[in-house]
């Protein structure tokens, strides 16, 4: 395993910060605790905080070959938040959130996906369905830009490079080229 630069870990302790601050944000925002936005924001922290635990001890095309049961059972939480939260923007008909809960939840799938069977995460086909599952991500951050929601464009921007920083780490890009 390579040695992380100190500049990517403070890149990444400033990013995740950055979202603890924006889950503070909805929280104050929503001004309940248990509203789905909050449940949502919880759920997907626990998920992150799960991706990045596992994905930062994988040297390079390593694959996981477990995952810890502390670990599962926050895993399943954060997913059970998540799809609490799908299932209310299903009943309020919100297409935005819809599309955007699940992008995620895919993205997600994906993320599994190559830990386990990390021979096929360069292949074209996740490739493919990787960039159009953030696309989509993107496509709604920009929507909620253009019509004025910024807390939501906030938020939508800071998970999009939240999970890039897991991406970097399942995919390791040559760190020590970038320590010059």
């Amino acid at each position: 395993m390579t040695a992380t630069p100190a500049w990517f870990r403070a890149f990444k302790a400033l990013v995740y910060a950055a979202l603890l601050a924006n889950v503070g944000a909805f929280m104050w925002d929503s001004g309940d605790w248990l509203a789905p936005k909050a449940i949502d924001q919880v759920g997907w922290v626990l998920i992150l905080g799960v991706f990045e635990w596992e994905t930062r001890r994988l040297g390079r095309g390593e694959a996981l070959t477990r995952i810890s049961a502390p670990a599962l059972m926050m895993e399943l939480a954060g997913y059970g938040c998540a799809l609490f939260a799908l299932s209310h923007y299903i009943a309020i008909r919100d297409p935005v959130e819809i599309a955007n809960a699940s992008a995620w939840l895919a993205i997600s799938a994906l993320i599994w996906l190559d830990l386990f069977r990390p021979d096929g995460a360069r292949s074209p086909l996740r490739a493919s369905l990787r960039w159009m599952l953030y696309a989509v991500t993107l496509a709604c951050a920009v929507f909620w830009g253009v019509t004025g929601a910024w807390l939501d464009f906030w938020d939508a921007a800071i998970w999009i490079i939240c999970f890039f920083v897991i991406e970097i780490n399942i995919f390791g890009f040559d760190m020590a080229s970038l320590r010059r």
